[in-house]
């Protein structure tokens, strides 16, 4: 290889490890989203599971309420 082209070897070399490491690192943060997503969505399920009974009587109060006053 010609004494000139070695910095533009070296640059492409950086270049394409550049773009490795920014692929690994986009794979890496759609895992983390991911993980985030699937933690978020167990807390919900567990918080419905959970509060369930009592919002299902908080409504029941609300329904009773309205029907005192406005009779169907």
């Amino acid at each position: 290889m010609a004494k000139g082209w070695q910095p533009m070897a070296r640059l492409v070399a950086w270049v394409q490890e550049a773009k490795a490491a920014f692929q690994r690192e986009r794979g890496q943060t759609l895992l983390e989203y991911a993980l985030i997503v699937g933690f978020v969505g167990i807390g919900s399920i567990a918080a419905m599971i959970a509060l369930g009974p009592a919002i299902g009587h908080a409504f029941e109060a609300v329904t009773g309420v309205v029907e005192e006053y406005m009779p169907l």
